[in-house]
């Protein structure tokens, strides 16, 4: 029998169905709808110069600024385990202090 170790995760079953192969797949395309975050997430194969365009590409700043989790870039690029400090003054720049304070 397959294991499923986000079993006991109400959070993950909730969003993704009970099934591991569910849960893997929406965690895997979890940022398919996020092109900053996917950027964040990828930190170390992006460039700054491709953060701000993404950014700007984005038509709605306020929808594609906090995930399905409550996560926004920042969360993201903080997640990893070193975090670039050129792609946060990116984000610092481009987005204004009432997303990130949460005004």
């Amino acid at each position: 029998a397959k294991s499923n170790s986000f079993g006991e995760c109400a959070l993950l079953q909730g969003r993704f169905g009970e099934g591991a192969d569910g849960i893997v797949a929406g965690l895997v395309g979890r940022f398919d709808n996020f092109p900053v975050h996917k950027l964040c997430y990828d930190h170390s194969s992006t460039t700054a110069q491709e953060l701000p365009l993404c950014i700007e590409n984005q038509e709605e700043v306020e929808e594609s600024f906090v995930d399905e989790f409550g996560m926004t870039p920042f969360h993201v690029l903080f997640s990893t385990a070193e975090p670039s400090g050129e792609l946060l003054q990116v984000l610092l720049d481009k987005f204004p202090s009432c997303y990130v304070l949460g005004w």
